[in-house]
């Protein structure tokens, strides 16, 4: 049990490395519309964000919560709680370079192997998404707190989300593209009606069962992100000491 939750909670972070190109309710009655594109969507230099994973696999639920600061266009920090774990897990991304640290340990550095659509700007990033979307829908107005935003869902299937990435997913094994090949992956938009920047963003991967192995279950994964102090001068992320 103690093995699969740390290789739950790995799988979580690995997602949200990938993801990270980078409450709110939507109004019961709310139409929805096929739409061809995404709206425009305004470039931000720094936010601050607070993050939610869930992974639900079969009876077994990992969730994790934490809250970090972006600086566009690569570099980002996080810190994570997870009820597998009692430990902390901070990450500091700066460009192509990935630092963690597990509790009270020393900090780690690695390639954060992203590729270079992470470094685009968000509206060329929602360009190339919306090229290799499956669909587009418009879900309506709703509020992100008080930001009244508009709603947009975008559905890929995991054979367009590697054509997406390109040569940046060349070198995974074969059985990490078999797996990928199988997802189905999700992403809710909560863009601003007055301002065109991105407030919220979950991200849902669906893993059909036998995915990962021939007799794992079906599994979801939600990544949660919700955005604010968008533009503040002071938010700055630098590599740790």
């Amino acid at each position: 049990m103690v093995s699969l939750k740390r290789r739950l909670t790995s799988l979580a972070i690995a997602v949200l490395a990938l993801l990270m190109l980078f409450t709110a309710n939507t109004p019961a009655h709310a139409a929805t519309l096929t739409v061809e594109k995404l709206p425009f969507v305004n470039n931000f230099a720094t936010a601050r964000f607070k993050l939610l994973t869930t992974i639900t696999m079969g009876e077994q639920q990992i969730v994790s919560y934490g809250a970090g600061a972006a600086v566009m266009p690569d570099r980002s920090s996080l810190w994570l709680a997870s009820n597998a774990s009692d430990q902390l897990v901070h990450m500091i991304q700066i460009g192509q370079t990935m630092y963690q640290r597990i509790g009270d340990g020393e900090w780690k550095q690695s390639d954060a192997a992203l590729g270079d659509m992470q470094f685009q700007p968000l509206s060329a990033q929602f360009n190339q998404l919306q090229q290799f979307a499956d669909a587009i829908y418009d879900l309506g107005p709703t509020n992100v707190g008080d930001t009244p935003t508009e709603h947009y869902q975008v559905w890929l299937s995991g054979t367009r989300v590697l054509a997406m990435n390109g040569a940046a997913t060349d070198d995974l094994p074969m059985e990490a593209r078999t797996a990928l090949e199988g997802l189905h992956f999700k992403y809710d938009f909560w863009i601003g009606t007055q301002d065109s920047f991105l407030y919220q963003q979950n991200t849902e991967l669906l893993f059909a069962a036998g995915t990962l192995s021939a007799d794992a279950p079906a599994m979801q994964v939600d990544v949660l992100m919700t955005f604010s102090d968008i533009n503040d001068p002071t938010i700055s992320v630098n590599a740790p000491n």
